[in-house]
């Protein structure tokens, strides 16, 4: 089988088919290649609109996708997905305040983060006052009269107010150990102020980027339901698992197109479901990787 032939058969299309594509779930396949699920290659939208339109079964490939006002890149991006001649439906991507400490999945990570560095400053100060004793102490010393030894360290017998009340190389020692721990004072200081700083940064706000499109997916799947026969869904979002499910239980059958490690529990059940009900059929899953070859940039 050649190529071309290839291209024909990956989907077996035999009915009116829908195509939608929720982007921000597709770039979220290779963005991150830190991920556990990297794809380890991206996808052109040139390349997937080229061969999306070798099948004369999709009626309408419609791309979804936030765009940053103010962006160049996100705003040349949408000019691009235009221009290729996809159905684009986009809107404004907004950033939202989150704070950390009061979302559930890090409320209690934060607070044992916080217990911690509670316990690193209070530990800092105990050190700190020990060092403070130790410092008072060899200040004494310094300051001592009367020396503890009978003779200097010539040799010659202690004589008050000529020869030192400590012997050199005593005091060299003595004079190390006060530089030291006065510079371990000002870094426990100085450290206590840093965890301080962190508390408080970890209580600050920060911007999560939202640009869902569930809600208008599922409002366009419905409108345009008496148009396909077949949807082509790109995103293994579980969160689609509902919507998916729901178009089976009305005849309708889906393909699932998703990376290795993006698609949601939520399917796995759906499937043992549909085979008890005898529709094993009607959800075909597809791994982008058999796509590589006519999508990848």
């Amino acid at each position: 089988m050649n190529k071309e032939e290839n291209k024909k058969t990956i989907f077996r299309l035999k009915d009116r088919t829908l195509v939608i594509i929720d982007w921000a779930n597709v770039y979220g396949w290779f963005s991150n290649p830190k991920s556990r699920s990297y794809l380890g290659w991206e996808v052109d939208p040139k390349k997937l609109f080229k061969y999306l339109s070798t099948y004369p079964e999709i009626t309408d490939k419609r791309l979804y996708h936030g765009v940053e006002i103010g962006n160049k890149r996100s705003e040349d991006f949408g000019d691009e997905i235009q221009n290729i001649g996809f159905t684009f439906i986009k809107k404004d991507v907004k950033w939202v305040p989150v704070y950390l400490n009061e979302q559930n999945h890090f409320k209690r990570v934060i607070k044992k983060l916080f217990d911690v560095l509670d316990k690193v400053k209070v530990t800092n100060s105990e050190i700190a006052t020990k060092l403070y004793e130790l410092r008072t102490k060899i200040e004494k010393r310094l300051a001592d009269i009367e020396p503890d030894f009978d003779r200097g360290d010539d040799g010659e017998p202690y004589v008050v107010g000529i020869t030192p009340s400590y012997a050199k190389k005593d005091g060299a020692i003595y004079n190390e150990a006060y530089d030291l721990i006065e510079n371990l004072d000002t870094e426990l200081k100085s450290l206590n102020i840093n965890v301080d700083e962190l508390q408080a940064s970890l209580l600050e706000p920060t911007k999560r980027r939202k640009c869902d499109f569930d809600v208008e997916i599922a409002r366009d799947v419905f409108n345009l339901s008496n148009d396909f026969d077949t949807l082509m869904l790109f995103s293994g979002d579980g969160d689609y698992a509902a919507l998916v499910e729901d178009l089976i239980s009305k005849d309708k059958k889906v393909i699932l197109v998703f990376a290795p490690g993006h698609k949601g529990k939520e399917y796995e059940q759906l499937q043992k479901e549909l085979v008890i009900k005898g529709k094993k059929y009607t959800l075909f899953i597809c791994t982008v990787k058999h796509l590589k070859d006519q999508i990848s940039a």
